[in-house]
């Protein structure tokens, strides 16, 4: 039955929405700028057909901006973030990486975590919730050479990315 249906689907032919020519080999339809569901054969035509198909194009066109508005963004090559899922930001310091699990996370979930936990004496990663204290460089440091000894790319950049701030450009590169 499915069979059916794509048969005629693929024999269908487009017509003039004003003259009602059918479009074969030597005449080719164009379809209308804004809506792009109405076919024509002519200027001439799509003039003439332009009140009946007004009110109907509009609401077409504005769908299908609609449309390209609130489509998901696609995903960047620094990838999603694993807690809201959307795409990580190109700028790398608006996403930190975690030195416990070296997850990188969105500066969004990184707020809403401190704003629910705010009061907290010990900080808690917002993905696997391993918690330290804030000042404690030894253990963050301890973690991210951890992530590196086993080839972690994204503990790696952001060791590179750390000395390069600090200006040991030798220990950044390698």
């Amino acid at each position: 039955m499915s069979t059916d249906l794509e048969e005629t689907a693929s024999t269908t032919s487009w017509c003039c929405a004003s003259c009602g020519i059918c479009e074969v080999d030597d005449i080719q339809l164009k379809k209308c700028a804004a809506c792009k569901s109405i076919r024509y054969c002519s200027v001439t035509c799509q003039r003439e057909h332009r009140p009946q198909h007004k009110a109907e194009c509009k609401k077409r066109a504005a769908e299908l901006r609609d449309e390209i508005l609130f489509r998901q963004p696609e995903s960047s090559h620094l990838g999603d973030c694993p807690i809201c899922l959307l795409p990580l930001s190109l700028d790398v310091q608006k996403s930190p990486m975690q030195s416990c699990c070296s997850k990188v996370i969105c500066n969004g979930c990184m707020v809403a975590h401190i704003l629910h936990n705010k009061g907290g004496k010990n900080y808690a990663c917002p993905f696997c919730r391993h918690e330290y204290s804030k000042d404690d460089k030894t253990e963050t440091d301890v973690n991210v050479m951890k992530r590196i000894e086993v080839n972690d790319p994204v503990a790696i950049r952001e060791s590179a990315i750390r000395h390069g701030k600090s200006g040991d450009l030798g220990t950044a590169m390698e």
